[in-house]
């Protein structure tokens, strides 16, 4: 018997080879019982494969199969839960994806063979293909939903576009560049026992919807103040939660502007108006205008002297105003007061008010102006000022001040408790009206230092039931009405020659409607004919040379602030609700209920027979 060469390869069963070798034996050699003899065949030893090596580990592997399946699915759930729900996490959450697939994927390759077998039974082919139509419907509705909610194409079927946004504000949210930030404060609608205030608070957050899925540079938060105070504190300070309540901030998140917005009436009928002039004021694309007017001896804006208001104009300018003069010469006729005028201070005048001039503030106080065909309309607002008088005040100035309900004093206030030392015609006025609007003597929740007023008129508002005044400040009872300017005591015991006694008003604010001697009005004006008015009995208190002494500075731009609060930048008012009848007479009554009651029923009925006959 020939010695063979030793097969360095693994022998397969059934291969063409080994048919070969059995073909060339010998018959003794296929009969032998015993086994191989020296030197034959059965010496040959087979090389391992490097599979063969890892046999026993996999084998160990294998052995824990049922665990490592439910922790690989433990861990793909978990970590898509973390990755689809805390952000902070993703990482963590992606890499136990990660392991979750790699436990099942080891031992799926240890059993592949079992696990292609499962696919290819009959009962695989069924269960892969439930998966693959669980898989298809899940998809479908996903994508259903991604094109619903993030591609959303909102149609209004009102007849007056009752809950679209105008197009105006269309148009700003969409030219938006920078982002901005809506927020309201309000109570937790589940925490809101008022209906009314449910109802304002459910309006407000609707017209923030719009204006968020108008534009994605837009996003609001509704901020119940009670549970977070903190929030409330960081735009308003420490002032009371209940002047925070129902108002709405609009910040720019680039520059830190902030405009806050509060209502302009109950039925928040000129929301969309005022969120629109708060997000243009955030922005600074457009700015309030303050007109000075000038041309009867007002004080000057541009003067850095030290009777000058050059600092005044930079502490409006730096609260985001637009600040210029109106110059209105004494021999021109045809004056009036721009359109875009948001508040017009007069400051001092010590020259005659002509008639013409006269009539032209006083149809700007009517809420009105002369458009360029010679024509009265409407201002947007009613006309907004701030008289900063004097004890030289001419006569026709006075005149202007008292048809619209205040009455300046002649002389000045001797107040021997609070005027200052060596200088007694200084009044020094720290004794701010409680109930005249937080915003003025209250700002940030800290009150106002005191002020400091040289030669200081007293206020007289008249009372005829059309305004409301509100005295900024007073005077205590301690002071006196001196009419002599030279004089630095008071009369006391000459009888009805005695200087009168107070105490004082040196600042009122008045809201008003029309001027003295307007009919009463039958139900509530319109805004465009309120009048808002704020009188100061000095000027000196905000000149160069008093500016940073005292809270003067502060009372002046916190009522500049005040009284364009809720100015507004843009004309866009509500929609007007529309009420459309379906009217019938008796037949078409009794077609529409019948019809309705018995033939779509009925319709339905007979294609469900239908249906159930075919299919039988």
């Amino acid at each position: 018997m020939s010695e063979q060469p030793r097969d360095w390869r693994r022998r397969r069963g059934g291969s063409g080879r080994q048919d070969e070798v059995a073909e060339e034996a010998s018959p003794e050699q296929l009969v032998d019982p015993e086994g191989p003899t020296e030197g034959g065949a059965g010496d040959v030893e087979l090389s391992r494969t490097l599979f063969s090596f890892l046999e026993p580990i996999l084998d160990v592997i294998g052995s824990y199969r049922f665990p490592m399946v439910v922790a690989g699915v433990i861990a793909l759930v978990s970590g898509i839960i973390v990755v689809a729900f805390v952000s902070s996490m993703r990482i963590y959450g992606i890499a136990d994806i990660i392991l979750g697939l790699v436990l099942i994927g080891t031992v799926g390759l240890i059993f592949l063979s079992s696990v292609t077998a499962a696919f290819l039974s009959r009962t695989g082919r069924y269960g892969v293909n439930s998966i693959i139509m669980m898989a298809a419907f899940i998809g479908i509705t996903l994508l259903i939903g991604v094109v619903t909610f993030e591609n959303n194409k909102r149609i209004d079927v009102t007849a007056t576009n009752q809950f679209s946004l105008a197009e105006r504000t269309k148009q700003i949210l969409s030219d938006l560049d920078e982002p901005l930030r809506a927020t309201a404060f309000y109570k937790d609608l589940a925490l809101t026992s008022d209906p009314a205030q449910a109802n304002r608070r459910a309006k407000v957050e609707d017209t923030l919807k719009e204006f968020a899925a108008r534009s994605g540079k837009f996003t609001f938060r509704m901020v119940d103040p009670d549970y977070k105070p903190d929030i409330a504190n960081a735009y308003f300070g420490a002032r009371p939660l209940a002047f925070v309540a129902e108002s709405v901030v609009v910040e720019s998140l680039d520059s830190d502007k902030i405009d806050v917005v509060q209502p302009t009436d109950p039925s928040y009928s000129q929301l969309e108006q005022d969120l629109v002039t708060g997000m243009l004021v955030a922005t600074g694309e457009e700015q309030k205008a303050i007109y000075f007017l000038t041309g009867h001896g007002e004080r000057s804006i541009n003067s850095s002297g030290a009777d000058g208001y050059s600092e005044l104009r930079a502490g409006l300018e730096q609260d985001n105003y637009r600040v210029a003069p109106l110059t209105w010469p004494p021999d021109d006729t045809e004056v009036s007061v721009p359109e875009d005028t948001a508040l017009l201070v007069i400051a001092r005048p010590t020259g005659e008010l002509p008639d013409t001039h006269a009539a032209a503030l006083n149809l700007y106080m009517q809420g009105k102006f002369l458009n360029s065909d010679g024509i009265v309309s409407d201002r947007r607002e009613g006309g907004r000022m701030i008289f900063l008088a004097d004890t030289e005040i001419v006569d026709t100035f006075r005149q202007f001040l008292a048809i619209w309900g205040v009455v300046v004093g002649k002389g000045y206030i001797r107040d021997l408790s609070q005027s200052v030392p060596g200088n007694p015609q200084i009044l020094r006025v720290s004794g701010y009206n409680p109930e005249a609007p937080l915003e003025i003597v209250f700002p940030r929740g800290v009150p106002l230092q005191p002020s400091f007023m040289p030669s200081t008129s007293p206020m007289i508002v008249i009372n005829d039931g059309l305004r409301r005044p509100v005295p900024l400040a007073m005077t205590s009872p301690n002071s006196y009405l001196i009419d002599d300017l030279d004089r630095a005591d008071p009369i006391t015991d000459a009888g009805d020659k005695s200087d009168p006694r107070g105490p004082f008003f040196p600042a009122v604010f008045v809201q008003g409607i029309g001027p003295v001697g307007s009919p009463a009005p039958t139900s509530q004006p319109p805004d465009s004919e309120l009048s808002w008015l704020v009188v100061f009995g000095d000027s000196d208190f905000v000149s160069n040379s008093f500016f940073s002494r005292g809270g003067g500075a502060d009372l002046f731009l916190n009522s500049a602030n005040y009284l364009l609060g809720d100015f507004s930048l843009v004309s866009i008012r509500d929609k007007a609700f529309t009420f459309r009848e379906f009217n019938l007479n008796k037949n078409e009554f009794n077609f529409v209920r019948w019809t309705s009651w018995l033939f779509l029923p009925g319709l339905m009925g007979l294609m469900a027979a239908l249906v159930w006959w075919v299919r039988r």
